[in-house]
């Protein structure tokens, strides 16, 4: 996510379920550029010249990111306790991959089912977070190699390591507060918060994540995000 005022040098920085869809619905189009998960096109416009080689294509969030901090623009970057917003995205991860296969119903369902859940997520994480793409090559004319592995997935993947060198002129904003932020820093109104998931859901799938066979890697996988974390939030 990323959000940038159009009067001021001010911006909002992100990833994923930290609390931006809520942020994003409040700012006012009239006085912010912004978007969620998609391109930074609004950055061809406050940037003309450096940025006209992304003018055809997708404007990266991270590079832009670091062309408004070498602009002394006033940076407030949106943080969430690591394991929290990891357990919400297998949640979206969960919801994406079976909203065309089943009924919205279907899935609290299989929440609900732990011996059944736990199968899913682990073999979600079979079938993707261990196909690396050094295993095999890519076609040389297809310049974007990827693979699906959840670990690179917006709502999921460790990010605090990249604003490591910007820390010192950053403002980390943990998303507990977000809503305080909203309405009284920024004298927003909020109708209501977006994309808030149900509490007993979150808490079925955070059992269930624990009891996986690749929970032990989870935990690892998390360590240095959460101690970055804790650094940036003291």
């Amino acid at each position: 996510m990323l959000a940038v005022s159009k009067t001021e040098k001010k911006a909002f920085y992100s990833l994923g379920k930290t609390g931006t869809t809520t942020l994003i619905s409040a700012l006012p189009n009239d006085k912010w550029y912004k978007t969620g998960e998609m391109s930074a096109d609004f950055m061809t416009e406050i940037f003309p010249q450096p940025y006209l080689k992304w003018r055809n294509g997708y404007v990266n969030q991270y590079e832009s990111l670091k062309t408004l901090y070498l602009n002394n623009y006033e940076i407030t970057v949106i943080v969430r306790e690591p394991w929290k917003r990891y357990v919400s995205g297998i949640k979206e991860i969960l919801q994406d991959y079976s909203q065309y296969l089943i009924r919205p119903e279907e899935l609290f369902e299989i929440f609900e089912d732990k011996e059944r859940l736990v199968k899913i997520i682990d073999r979600m994480f079979y079938l993707s977070e261990f196909q690396r793409q050094k295993d095999f090559d890519f076609d040389k004319d297809f310049p974007y190699p990827s693979d699906f592995a959840i670990h690179y997935n917006y709502h999921t993947r460790n990010w605090l390591h990249e604003l490591i060198d910007m820390q010192d002129n950053l403002i980390f904003l943990d998303s507990s507060n977000l809503t305080n932020h909203i309405k009284n820093d920024l004298q927003l109104q909020i109708e209501k918060n977006q994309n808030v998931s149900n509490p007993n859901e979150i808490n079925l799938l955070e059992n269930a994540i624990k009891s996986t066979n690749i929970y032990f890697y989870i935990e690892e996988y998390l360590r240095s995000e959460i101690k970055l974390y804790n650094i940036f939030t003291r």
